[in-house]
Order: structure tokens, then sequence, then C-alpha cells
């Protein structure tokens, strides 16, 4: 087996909070810089939100429902 294949294998049933902690360590972001990045993405979702449009993701889920076998099949493929 690869190295490769070993550490997706490895990554695949890794603990996600700590496989997300250790991303955030990575990242080498100070506590300032986290709260700026978290008070923008905040922002963002409210404009979004309050732009009242209708995503695709919304429109899709409306067209082809998780509740049909077509739905179901369609996020299979995506995945």
């Amino acid at each position: 087996m690869t190295d490769a294949r070993t550490a997706l294998r490895h990554a695949l049933h890794a603990d996600e909070a700590a496989t997300v902690a250790a991303l955030v360590d990575g990242a080498g972001l100070d506590a300032a810089a986290r709260t700026a990045i978290s008070a923008h993405a905040a922002q963002l979702v409210t404009r979004t939100r309050a732009a009242g449009r209708t995503g695709m993701m919304e429109l899709f889920l409306a067209e082809y429902g998780l509740s049909t076998r077509e739905g179901v099949a369609l996020m299979c493929l995506a995945e």
C-alpha cells in the first residue's frame, strides 16, 4: 500500500474534531485574524439571507427533494 493511500485511509477514519483542531493550528492565524474572518463570514451570510433570492441548492431540492428516489440518486452522484 502506498504512503498516500495509507494517509488517505487514516484521514478517512480520523476524529473530526481533532482533524479540524490540527488544521486550525496549522493555518497559523492569530486570534485577531480568526475573529476578523468569522465576522466577515457572518456578514456574508447575513447579506446573502437578506437578499432573499432563492439559491441554486434550494431550487434543486424543491425540484428533486431527498424524499424522492431521483433526489437521492442525484445527491449520491454528486458525492
